[in-house]
């Protein structure tokens, strides 16, 4: 970990989860931490800090991306561009693990790297046939008796979540016995399922059996009631909508089902399903004009990707802007809070204080 201290200067901060912006701010950065912030005339900057004159920019937590396949992109291109943190959510464990552990160094240039490992699915279903996945994406569960080994198998390499599929368009999905098994194996070892999930068939299904999480949303065009939106919010899903990887009739429902769920006070945690076609890396612009689209504020949007992202993911002193803090800081020029398409204008990134190349 590097030793030297950075001091930022001049910015707009947003402080805290509540993301409350304090002007002429100063932020210092210390061992991989936030050492000080506040206002100019409240923080003294050390001697030797390295200074960053940052005036008429603004300073914002690193971004978590909940959805990624991080093998289709180099990580230090998602870094650069303002996410500090991802969660790959599928691809062959001997790969995506042996990385996340590389990725837990301060050093490493590319973000932090959770992982999911393998799809858990049925003998024949997505995305074991899917041409995008390679060998190893995905890990056939043939019934309950095999739910417990298949969890236990992913937790052992390193697992911080699991993924089911529930995709009927792609192949066969799992039997609700089998989905409720893998849930409860999953529960048993402090583990939460995020589910890709088709339509609202699957949905009740994810529903019944416990799972945790959408790793999108809807995949189809079907429409979620304002009942069942919430069903889902009262019975703490998470939602992961992946909105830019969307067209037509599908993004359409999509943004729809989306502004439902968060008015019924559902839990949305921003996502992009880097490595599908329309997903760009880092901060994704589409992705957050869509969110806007779907009915939430700049500051919802921003909180998805920050302080909710930590929360749900249970990363303890990230996705804020406050003393003791991990210090993954980005630096955007404009006010994302007056304008949400400032977040792709990204000006320098830096990840436990060290600074993005």
């Amino acid at each position: 970990m590097s030793d030297s201290t950075t001091a930022i200067t001049g910015a707009t901060a947003l402080v805290g989860p509540e993301l409350r912006p304090v002007e002429n701010a100063v932020l210092i950065m210390t061992e991989g931490r936030i050492s000080a912030l506040g206002s100019s005339d409240d923080v003294a900057i050390p001697a030797e800090a390295q200074q960053v004159e940052a005036r008429g920019m603004t300073l914002i937590p690193g971004f978590i991306d909940a959805h990624v396949h991080i093998g289709f992109f180099p990580p230090r291109r998602v870094l650069r561009a303002g996410v500090t943190t991802v969660r790959d959510l599928a691809w062959p464990p001997e790969i995506i693990f042996p990385m996340a552990e590389r990725s837990k160094a301060p050093g490493f240039q590319g973000p932090l790297i959770l992982a999911a490992g393998p799809m858990l699915t049925a003998p024949g279903g997505y995305p074991t046939r899917a041409g995008w996945a390679p060998s190893g994406t995905g890990l056939e569960v043939s019934g309950p008796e095999e739910a417990a080994v298949a969890v236990g198998r992913v937790k052992e390499q390193g697992a911080e979540v699991v993924k089911i599929a529930l995709n009927p368009p792609a192949g066969p999905v799992l039997d609700e016995d089998t989905l409720k098994a893998i849930v409860s194996a999953a529960h048993e070892r402090a583990l939460e399922v995020t589910g890709h999930v088709y339509g609202l068939a699957e949905l009740r299904k994810a529903l019944d059996a416990g799972v945790d999480e959408l790793a999108h949303m809807l995949m189809g065009t079907d429409r979620i009631s304002p009942d069942l939106a919430a069903r889902m919010a009262a019975e703490h899903m998470t939602v992961v909508p992946t909105l830019a990887i969307r067209s037509g009739g599908e993004l359409k429902a999509a943004l729809g089902n989306l502004g439902r769920f968060a008015a019924a006070g559902g839990r949305v945690v921003y996502g992009t399903d880097l490595g599908n076609a329309g997903a760009s890396p880092g901060i994704d612009r589409r992705e957050i004009r869509l969110m806007g689209r779907a009915g939430l504020s700049p500051a919802q949007i921003i909180e998805s990707a920050t302080a909710a992202a930590a929360a749900h993911l249970g990363l303890k002193d990230r996705g804020v802007l406050e003393v003791g803090a991990h210090a993954d800081v980005v630096l955007i020029r404009g006010d994302p809070l007056a304008d949400p398409k400032a977040l792709g204008r990204v000006k320098k990134v830096w990840r436990a204080g060290i600074p993005a190349l």
